[in-house]
């Protein structure tokens, strides 16, 4: 099932069991997101998404630094590439995103010259610098600065809901009435199978419910949507947009083969502040 129409059915089975107030709210809890895999050709890439390689930015931006370093670049985020699918507007001049990550004791400069899987520690700083489709430049980093090796990606759309089940409190409520959002979402937990195929398969969601199916296996990586609670977090929040999430994989692990996630608050991304980024990293 395509993620529109699974969207559609989704919307229409919170529209018949919680009724026509609850409803709507509940089905915008399902985001449209994107499965990311690496890829050998970048003819197979989405836009000019990517992992490593250079910066994508715009004329006279400077290259993120921190403590007198400059930054790893993580990834390019095509959101141009990724808009006939996307549920959300973003920022004019927000076509790429810059993701950049500097962990504590860093040493991956080492780690790519010894040909090594490149390791990253707790978050030390980061930074999303976006950029204008249009205008921005393959950039090196300064001297000092070291380049990941560059990969394309491929971005394929998903629907996720947002993982209740598996963090340690919970969810964030975005103003008044979202508790009780929170509780009808649980409610219409046990119709999603009801949005199966004929051969009664559970949805094609990510994220689905522990208890539906507690074998699911989330790793990957991932654009929007909603992030994978890897160790309990991070926990869905309702006023905040996920922007990425990375896995580990043979290129690279965080700390103890865990994942890192970057997510800003919605009024800060309509705003166009990506200053407001916050980054979670989890272990295994």
């Amino acid at each position: 099932m395509r993620p529109h129409d699974l969207k559609t059915s989704f919307h229409r089975l919170c529209a018949t069991h919680l009724g026509a107030d609850t409803g709507p709210r509940v089905a915008a809890l399902a985001r449209t997101g994107f499965h990311l895999d690496p890829v050998g050709d970048p003819a197979d890439a989405t836009g000019r998404f990517r992992f490593g390689g250079r910066a994508l930015l715009d004329p006279g931006t400077p290259w993120p630094e921190s403590e007198g370093r400059p930054m790893p670049l993580l990834a390019v985020v095509d959101t141009d590439a990724l808009a006939p699918w996307l549920d959300l507007e973003l920022p004019p001049g927000s076509g790429l995103l810059n993701v950049f990550y500097i962990g504590a004791e860093d040493d991956v400069a080492d780690d790519i010259r010894a040909g090594e899987q490149a390791r990253f520690e707790s978050p030390v700083d980061w930074r999303v610098v976006p950029a204008d489709s249009a205008t921005a430049a393959d950039t090196a980093p300064p001297a000092g600065g070291v380049v990941l090796p560059e990969r394309p990606v491929r971005a394929a759309p998903m629907l996720a809901l947002p993982d209740t089940s598996r963090v340690f409190g919970p969810p964030v409520a975005d103003g008044p009435g979202d508790a009780e959002v929170w509780d009808a979402f649980e409610r219409v937990w046990e119709r999603l199978p009801d949005l199966a195929d004929g051969d009664r398969a559970l949805p094609p969601f990510a994220n689905l419910p522990a208890d539906l199916d507690e074998d699911t296996d989330e790793s990957g990586h991932r654009a929007f949507g909603w992030p994978w609670p890897m160790q309990g977090g991070p926990m869905p929040d309702t006023g905040r947009i996920h922007l990425l999430q990375l896995d580990t994989d043979p290129a690279w692990t965080w700390a103890d083969c865990g994942m890192v996630t970057f997510d800003i608050p919605a009024p800060a991304l309509r705003a166009g502040d990506f200053t407001q980024v916050d980054c979670y990293l989890a272990s295994c």
